[in-house]
């Protein structure tokens, strides 16, 4: 049919994704496969608890039918609300373009290429749901005691998650299209992904995330979504409309076609459009004459040259924010107290000298890349280069940590002995952190890019560098700030026989000492790793 994907090469293209993702999947590093391990045991853990849901809810319909059948239309509305956020999120980074693109269209038309990746973003984004879905619909005919409730039941869960999918895809294509034909978007691209996941992280953390959700939910459920728990049950609950069921059949087949139509013609514009990027040359520059003047022109150059890479790809960054939901609990209680809890400073504090550390020098010599035997070469001594990184993730950090600590510090019920060292500590600890981690990211480097996307790969640091700086740095800078809080102070003082006030200054000074000789060593090391480095 004109304007339609052909089945064919639909099926072709879905099965050399598959392919192409499998064989990534098994390339990946042992870090990157206990992930995926995880994410298994979750999905398993996740079929046995559906299916022991569908089992006890199919015996509650065929017991009481009226009482139970009142809650079956929240299952359709959550489960459809979840794909179409899923499949429009994940076209917009991922599943919305494909490997080798130019070479694909140049062999078939565009539409075959949107249908192959509409069948394998299907059976990637979505079946890690559905699979397990079908098992509960097995589980819920067992329950229920009605062989035919498996067929309806598992065409109801197919039929629900195809349609909200092929209605997600081209929600995301559109976004993704908009982002790339906007000046505006692409200009404060990285200012809307950050204010975007602080708005997420916001909602998770002060526990409003249900008000937000709920009356999507409410929508869905009061819309004809809720007439595929009508197909589901249709053999076993009497009240259950087989007008219903057949109108969303029908309603499938036409949202679903109209879907991949909307697909195609996005996807069109989406790929044969020049983006604004791609016009644009960059024309901005860096004033950088006072960085000059206070760390030296070599350094600053080094500075520089960290802040443009971060700008021109910013998802490089994008792991520092992983920590921030550990932030989560002093947040929560801050929330639920309705004031500024005396944690949630330090803890800010903390996490704030982390990301500074982790953002530039966690790997120095991986992030250089192809250029890094260049980079060696070009006159910069192994001080400059590291003391340049460290700039730049001081001039970044520090600032920011000591605005947000400070200003959470005196909304807080923290005494002003206890607010001065949280804020002392907030200045200090970020410089510190930025060397600590340049020793730790030469001693465990890493050069391979990591896919983060359907066409970005990027280089971040390595998991044994992420997990021995962590380790270091809480241990160390965390006596810094942990024993700012006025009750760990005054029981650390009622055991040693000292006064509140010398806890305080003295925990900031073992801390601050700590993390400093650990820095010292480690600036060494990362100096002495830049300066005998040999290209193979």
């Amino acid at each position: 049919m004109a304007g339609f994907p052909d089945p064919r090469h639909a099926v072709r293209i879905a099965a050399n994704e598959l392919r192409i993702a499998w064989r990534t999947l098994r390339g990946k590093s042992t870090a990157q496969l206990v992930s995926v391990a995880v994410v298994v045991l979750f999905g398993v853990a996740f079929t046995g608890a559906a299916a022991f849901g569908a089992y006890w809810g199919g015996r509650a319909l065929a017991t009481d039918p009226g009482e139970a059948s009142s809650l079956l239309g929240l299952v359709p509305a959550g489960l459809g609300t979840l794909t179409l956020f899923m499949a429009a999120y994940l076209s917009v980074v991922q599943l919305g373009d494909i490997d080798a693109r130019d070479g694909y269209l140049t062999t078939v038309p565009a539409r075959d290429v949107v249908g192959g990746l509409l069948l394998s973003g299907y059976v990637r984004a979505i079946g890690l749901f559905v699979a397990p879905l079908l098992v509960a619909s097995a589980a819920f005919a067992v329950g229920a005691g009605s062989v035919l409730s498996f067929p309806l039941a598992a065409v109801a869960v197919v039929a629900l998650t195809a349609t909200a999918f092929l209605v997600g895809f081209p929600i995301g294509s559109a976004i993704a299209y908009l982002g790339s034909r906007s000046a505006l978007v692409a200009r404060f691209k990285t200012v809307i992904g950050v204010v975007v996941f602080l708005a997420y992280f916001g909602l998770i953390v002060s526990g409003t995330l249900g008000a937000v959700v709920s009356p999507i939910l409410d929508v869905a459920r009061a819309s004809p979504v809720s007439w595929y728990a009508d197909l589901a049950t249709l053999a076993v609950v009497p009240a259950a409309s087989a007008a219903h069921a057949a109108a969303v059949l029908v309603g499938s087949l036409v949202l679903g076609a109209g879907g991949v139509l909307a697909s195609v013609r996005l996807s069109e514009r989406r790929w044969y459009t020049e983006s604004v990027a791609a016009g644009e040359r960059e024309t901005d520059s860096v004033a950088g004459g006072r960085l000059d003047s206070l760390v030296g022109r070599r350094r600053a150059w080094v500075a520089r040259k960290s802040w443009l890479r971060a700008r021109r790809a910013p998802i490089r960054l994008v792991f520092v924010a992983y920590p921030a939901f550990l932030l989560v609990t002093p947040v929560q209680a801050s929330v639920e107290a309705g004031r500024v809890t005396a944690s949630l400073p330090p803890s800010v504090a903390l996490y704030g000298a982390w990301m500074t550390g982790a953002a530039f020098t966690l790997n120095p010599l991986g992030d250089e890349g192809a250029v890094l035997p260049v980079t060696a070469i070009s006159g910069v001594s192994g001080r400059e280069f590291v003391g340049g990184l460290v700039t730049a993730s001081a001039v970044f950090g520090a600032p920011l940590t000591v605005a947000v600590a400070g200003a959470l510090a005196l909304a807080s019920p923290l005494p002003p002995l206890a607010l001065a060292c949280t804020v002392a500590a907030a200045a200090v600890l970020p410089v510190l952190a930025a060397a600590l981690a340049a020793g730790v990211g030469t001693t465990y480097p890493k050069y391979d890019a990591t896919k983060v996307s359907r066409s970005r790969e990027v280089v971040v640091p390595s998991m044994w560098a992420f997990g021995v700086y962590t380790l270091a740095f809480l241990l160390t800078a965390g006596i810094a700030t942990g024993v700012q809080v006025p009750g760990i102070a005054s029981i650390l003082a009622d055991r040693i026989g000292v006064s509140a006030a010398a806890v305080h200054v003295g925990s900031l000074a073992a801390g601050v000492l700590l993390v400093g000789a650990l820095a010292a060593a480690s600036v060494r090391v990362a100096v002495r790793a830049f300066d005998d480095y040999t290209a193979v």
